[in-house]
């Protein structure tokens, strides 16, 4: 009986940590993906619900990376600046830049948020593309060495929803 004792020990873990591997295997499997940029420099967590685009238009004609979720209504575009090309200004002098930039727009607010300690500016505000009212989630982040504008349009008003899944993908972010 003594020796038998660790033989049922160690059957039972080893069947334990099988099971185990399954579970993270199947969950990682149908859940979760990297998308690179385009130029290879980047990578973000998406689920499965998103999909990379390859279509070019004058929304994103200079972006490096564009995911769409039809499913939920989301456009994900985002541009990266080098540090070194902006003269190493400061995240908040980048976001300031880009806010100048988009002054005309119906602005509902503007501010700083953390995500998973990701500094990072978040701007809200309405537009027209094409005659169709747009609600916009404007991204400001950094990364190592670049900066990073991510626009996100929302078709469809589950604006509370898409503003998790949005932040939990850009705190993925990382260069490659």
């Amino acid at each position: 009986m003594g020796k038998k004792l660790p033989l049922i020990i160690l059957s039972s873990t080893i069947i334990t940590v099988s099971a185990a591997l399954i579970v993270l295997k199947r969950r990682n499997g149908k859940g979760e993906f990297f998308i690179k940029s385009y130029d290879g420099k980047f990578a973000l967590i998406f689920n499965n619900e998103w999909k990379l685009s390859k279509v070019k238009n004058e929304l994103n004609e200079n972006s490096n990376l564009e995911a769409i979720n039809n499913k939920n209504g989301v456009c994900f575009i985002m541009f990266s600046k080098s540090k070194e090309d902006l003269n190493n200004i400061s995240l908040e002098e980048y976001n300031t830049n880009i806010l100048h930039s988009i002054n005309g727009e119906n602005i509902i607010y503007s501010n700083k948020i953390k995500v998973n300690n990701k500094e990072m500016y978040i701007t809200e505000f309405d537009s027209y593309y094409e005659n169709t009212l747009v609600h916009y989630l404007l991204y400001t982040l950094e990364t190592e060495n670049y900066y990073h504008q991510v626009m996100v349009a929302l078709i469809k008003n589950d604006n509370k929803k898409q503003f998790k899944q949005i932040n939990n993908i850009l705190s993925t972010i990382r260069e490659l």
